[in-house]
């Protein structure tokens, strides 16, 4: 291959807003003379897979960066924590740099751990499902920046799940981290479009910036998880379906080969619910067999389940999937439970999660998945 057609096949490649702001060489003279601050995570990487922290860091210190403080969201720096567990600050092991947790309502602590920044880069991935933490994570923090004149500079990602809009929007009093943001459940937008949306009542009070990705839905060479549980492509793809059994006792796979790519529960007919799923007019189709659980309570042990996977359809619907889920659960298995929400608070999880409670009383009152879904649109 030529020099002109490797340096043509590299302008195929879709690039993100971090591989666009390094190649900046006027914004990066500049920052590098500023106290810069990085909100990311080692899933995000340029186009030639050098995590954020690394590229940022190389291309301050080349113009003699004055210095570089990291913070990450929900599973930390490293993904390794699970989902709702506890981030503590640590240190990076690619730049040695100390890193600080804005998980657990440590952005609530915004005078500390901005104390001195002239300037806030945020790269982060989202799966376009409005319950995924890291866009709230990332606009409250963008929010305090401003707040405080720090300037804000968002390295954008595509949406994987792209355009496509599913479900309502949450309920104003209903407001969490898992529902921050007014739009629908599936929301078909870009994690620096979530953040434009959130910020506007403060974007006047220091500049403001996104640099944009390319759109494209094929990942690179292999695969590289946004968090610890989607560990393949159709686990996002299905995500948002699943994510709701994580309100009720049926297992969506966290703790086994195939998390979120399965329903498993035990006692559940799988044939039939692998029947009923290949039946729904979703794009996912689905296979009965044993899921076997790598933690407790059901380590070692198969699990009746199905495994699941996107069909080669023009459109999928993962919310449909998830309501039709439940509502075949709540008829045909016997052992079907809510699961209280964490805390304090009296409401049920799937409330908490899906932003709505309608979802819950719906289903309680008998309501198909058609009519439910047809109530949304």
């Amino acid at each position: 291959m030529t020099g002109t057609d490797s340096r043509a096949e590299n302008r195929k490649r879709a690039l993100s807003g971090l591989d666009r702001l390094i190649s900046d060489e006027m914004m990066i003279r500049r920052l590098a003379t500023q106290q810069v601050g990085l909100l990311t995570n080692h899933a995000c990487t340029t186009v030639d897979q050098v995590p954020a922290t690394l590229a940022i860091k190389r291309s301050l210190d080349a113009h003699g960066a004055k210095s570089l403080r990291l913070f990450t969201p929900e599973h930390g720096m490293q993904l390794s924590a699970g989902a709702g567990e506890a981030v503590s600050n640590s240190e990076d092991p690619l730049t040695g740099l100390p890193v600080y947790s804005l998980y657990e309502g440590a952005e609530n602590n915004a005078d500390t751990v901005l104390e001195g920044l002239d300037a806030l880069i945020i790269d982060l991935r989202d799966v376009g499902v409005r319950c995924y933490t890291y866009a709230a994570t990332a606009a409250r923090f963008a929010s305090a920046a401003l707040e405080r004149h720090i300037e804000v500079i968002v390295c954008d990602r595509a949406n994987p799940l792209g355009p496509m809009i599913e479900g309502p929007r949450p309920e104003p009093e209903r407001r969490s981290l898992l529902a921050y943001f007014d739009v629908p459940f599936v929301h078909g937008r870009t994690i620096g479009e979530l953040i434009a949306l959130a910020i506007a009542p403060v974007i006047t009070q220091a500049p403001f910036a996104i640099y944009p990705a390319d759109v494209s839905l094929q990942p690179p060479l292999g695969w590289i998880p946004p968090s610890p549980a989607l560990s393949h492509p159709d686990a996002v793809a299905v995500y948002a379906g699943l994510v709701l059994l994580e309100a009720t006792n049926v297992s969506e796979g966290r703790g086994t080969s195939v998390s979120f790519r399965a329903v498993a529960a035990p006692g559940l007919d799988a044939e039939a619910l692998g029947r009923a799923v290949n039946e729904w007019n979703t794009g996912f189709a689905a296979a009965a067999g044993e899921i076997f659980f790598t933690r407790p309570p059901a380590s070692g042990q198969p699990v009746p389940g199905i495994a699941l996977w996107p069909r080669r359809v023009p459109r999928h619907e993962p919310l449909a999937l998830g309501v039709n889920l439940l509502c075949w659960l709540m008829e045909n298995y016997v052992d079907f439970e809510w699961l209280p929400a964490a805390g304090s608070k009296p409401d049920m999880a799937i409330d908490v999660l899906f932003g709505r409670s309608d979802l819950r009383k719906h289903l309680e009152a008998g309501l198909s998945a058609d009519a439910i879904l047809r109530g949304w649109r």
